[in-house]
């Protein structure tokens, strides 16, 4: 079982502009996106795990921008803005997926469904994160990650608290 990899701080890249480091920031965010999660060969539950491509924002995978940016409900990608706290954690996702029988970690559940969706939650609880997967026909698309907030919380403890009743 390895460690959870370090935070990739902003404050770890060259440069005298901040627009400079931040170009040079998010192209080396995108590279351990890269590395982890397309390029990764994650599995779950002995299933492959994909994420989108399409469509393609900012010459970057769908995806990526999806789990890099603030949430805002009905805006899309091009319209939201970076979140350094999601950013930092880049290298989590692929580690939280990797490690998932590492119970003192990371506590992995389905959720209640979302409209036809079968989500499950890949959550490192006492680091506040989560990595969520729906479930599809042979593989499983990685829908998003991110840090957890309150409301958040409240969810996944519902979520775990039901998912452990029922499956013992």
């Amino acid at each position: 079982m390895s460690e959870l990899p370090d935070l990739f701080e902003f404050d770890s890249i060259e440069g005298n502009e901040f627009q400079e480091r931040w170009d040079k920031y998010i192209e080396a965010v995108y590279k351990r996106f890269l590395k982890g999660v397309p390029s990764g060969k994650l599995s779950f539950r002995g299933q492959k795990i994909s994420c989108q491509y399409r469509p393609e924002t900012h010459g970057k995978h769908f995806a990526f921008w999806h789990m890099m940016q603030e949430s805002y409900l009905g805006k899309s990608e091009d319209d939201r803005t970076p979140d350094f706290e999601r950013c930092k954690r880049v290298d989590w996702i692929s580690w939280g997926i990797q490690n998932v029988d590492n119970a003192e970690e990371v506590r992995v559940f389905r959720q209640r469904p979302r409209g036809r969706e079968k989500p499950w939650a890949i959550w490192l609880y006492k680091r506040d994160y989560v990595i969520i997967l729906w479930e599809r026909n042979g593989y499983y698309l990685l829908k998003t990650a991110f840090p957890v907030r309150s409301g958040k919380r409240r969810e996944l403890v519902r979520d775990w608290n039901n998912f452990k009743t029922i499956n013992g």
